[in-house]
C-alpha cells in the first residue's frame, strides 16, 4: 500500500513564542473547569506564528479569511530551495527565474530560506525579503499563494510594504513563519493544505500548514 509523505511545515502556538513587533503575545492559559476536564484560554493576535495574510491585512475594504472558501487553502506548491541569504537581502527577480519556470496557475510557491534555523532569536528578525520585481512577477505568473520560512515577505528591518501590496492588492495570498522547509526536496510535487482558523472577517489567522508529497 502506498503511504503519502505529510510533512507539518508550521509552528507551534505556545505561550511567549516569538511574534512580530508589537503584535499581540500568545498566552496559553489553563483555566478552571470540573474534573477531569481540561480547558485552555488562548490568546494572541491573528498573525501569529504560521499564519495565513488576507488582503484586509493591508488593504481596509480588502477581503477577509471567511471570505474565501476552504479550497482556496489547498492548492498545488512549488518548493523553491534558495541559496544562503544575508542579513535583510532580498530575494530578487533573478534568483526567482533561477529556480522557477513557469509555476501553473493558481499554484503556492514556497520559498524556503531557511531562516527559521534563527526562530526565537534575535536574527530571526533580519530575514530575507521577496524584492518588488519580484512580487510583480509572481503576480504576472498568475499564482495564488506566496510562503515563506521567516516573519515577513516584507523587510521588517525597512519596514516596507510593497511585497504585502502586489501580493494581497493582486488576491495572491501570503503565508508566514513556515518552517522545515530546508528538509524537504525542492520540486512540484506537493500539495499545500494551509487551512487558517475562520475567525469572521478577520485579517489573518494562524493556520496547520503541511505538504503533501503527490
Amino acid at each position: 500500500m502506498n503511504t503519502m509523505r505529510v510533512y507539518d511545515i508550521s509552528h507551534p502556538i505556545e505561550s511567549d513564542m516569538l511574534v512580530f513587533p508589537g503584535d499581540p503575545e500568545v498566552c496559553l492559559e489553563t483555566v478552571a473547569a470540573s474534573a477531569p476536564w481540561r480547558v485552555t484560554r488562548v490568546t494572541m493576535g491573528s498573525h501569529s506564528g504560521t499564519h495565513v495574510d488576507a488582503p484586509a491585512h493591508f488593504f481596509p475594504d480588502g477581503r477577509s479569511i471567511t471570505d474565501y472558501p476552504a479550497e482556496r487553502f489547498v492548492v498545488p506548491a512549488v518548493l523553491l530551495q534558495l541559496p544562503n541569504l544575508a542579513d535583510d537581502e532580498a530575494i530578487s527577480l533573478a534568483l526567482l527565474r533561477q529556480h522557477l519556470g513557469s509555476p501553473p496557475r493558481g499554484a503556492a510557491v514556497l520559498l524556503a530560506t531557511g531562516w527559521d534555523r534563527y526562530w526565537g532569536s534575535d536574527r530571526y528578525f533580519v530575514h530575507p525579503y521577496l524584492a518588488e520585481e519580484a512580487a510583480t512577477w509572481l503576480v504576472a505568473s498568475g499564482i495564488g499563494l506566496v510562503g515563506i520560512d521567516a516573519l515577513n515577505i516584507d523587510s521588517t528591518v525597512q519596514g516596507t510594504s510593497h511585497a504585502h501590496a502586489c501580493l494581497l492588492g493582486a488576491d495572491v495570498l501570503i503565508v508566514e513563519n513556515l518552517r522545515g522547509l530546508r528538509a524537504i526536496p525542492a520540486g512540484d510535487r506537493y500539495l499545500l493544505v494551509c487551512l487558517p482558523l475562520p475567525i469572521a472577517g478577520a485579517d489573518g489567522a494562524p493556520a496547520r500548514a503541511v505538504l503533501l508529497e503527490r
